[in-house]
């Protein structure tokens, strides 16, 4: 691996209750960036970031996974959390060091007991969601999106729509480009169409809260704004990022990870808009590319057979 600055190193902790899908969600990240050739299964035991014969043989995880991805270069440095409340403390030795949240929910299940203790006990890390088994069935993006405002904040905000559900589910809504995108899962190819007529009504409902909330993290947009004039999608696109980093919205995804649908645009906006580590409150306004080394050990491993 090559040496990354500080602008180009993305540090994100996976999190959410047990079965969300946080680690098939990690393989699909690292098939598309090539880093392995096939995608593997948490109940098959051949994930890469379960790789403890514990976490092989009770098809969970155990133990907190730091997962690299290079991608569009940057490195995203993945950290693959328990969702079990009998291994809290992993999660939470992570938060420690990462500089933004993914928090993955279950399209079937919504908002579960440990979503809600995360969210709790870190309101000051950035967050971000990511619906996620949008293909199984019962699976309702809305209602979950409704479970997370009522039971977390009204800033909330869905940056894609997806296209159908279930075994219908075939692709995403991007809000920002107003355009349709259809997956192929078996290579993680995406077809860029138009919107469905039928979804124009919820997509130009959503796109307008989108806006509002853009515009409302940064002073020049939101002047614009309220001025009448039309944002561009760049200046969409700039807002969000400033309301991801200062946390003022958390933006949501929805996809398969299992399938692979819905993945690579939620890799894009975590390269576009996620905090950096020159933005982490411990260390803002210093020069880390130049300053002398300052490291946090976060997880140590006391192994006696290890030589």
């Amino acid at each position: 691996m090559k040496v990354y600055p500080t602008s180009k190193i993305r540090n994100i902790a996976l999190v959410g209750h047990g079965g969300t899908g946080k680690t098939s969600l990690v393989e699909a990240m690292l098939f598309n960036t090539g880093a392995i050739k096939r995608m593997g299964k948490v109940d098959d035991g051949n994930a890469v970031a379960d790789y403890l014969p514990e976490e092989v043989k009770r098809k969970i995880t155990i133990s907190t996974a730091l997962v690299p991805c290079e991608y569009r270069d940057h490195k995203i440095n993945v950290l693959d959390t328990p969702g079990y409340a009998d291994f809290y403390f992993e999660v939470t030795g992570a938060l420690r060091v990462v500089d933004s949240i993914a928090i993955v929910l279950s399209a079937t299940a919504g908002v579960e007991v440990q979503t809600e203790v995360i969210w709790e006990d870190f309101p000051e890390v950035p967050k971000m969601a990511f619906i996620n088994k949008m293909d199984r069935e019962h699976a309702d993006f809305y209602k979950v999106l409704d479970e997370m405002k009522e039971s977390f904040t009204n800033n909330i905000v869905p940056v894609q729509l997806p296209i159908g559900a279930e075994d219908n589910f075939k692709g995403v809504v991007d809000l920002v480009k107003m355009k349709a995108l259809i997956f192929e899962s078996d290579t993680g190819k995406i077809n860029e169409t138009d919107i469905p007529a039928d979804m124009m009504d919820d997509v130009e409902n959503y796109k307008e809260e989108l806006i509002e909330a853009a515009a409302e993290a940064n002073d020049e947009l939101l002047t614009k704004y309220l001025e009448g004039e039309e944002l561009t999608d760049a200046e969409i696109l700039e807002g969000i990022k400033d309301a991801t980093i200062n946390g003022s919205t958390v933006f949501v995804f929805c996809g398969s990870a299992l399938n692979n649908i819905g993945i690579k645009p939620f890799m894009d906006f975590i390269i576009d808009c996620s905090a950096t580590p020159d933005t982490n409150p411990i260390v803002k306004d210093k020069d880390l590319d130049n300053e002398p080394l300052a490291a946090q050990v976060f997880k140590t491993i006391a192994d006696p057979y290890y030589q």
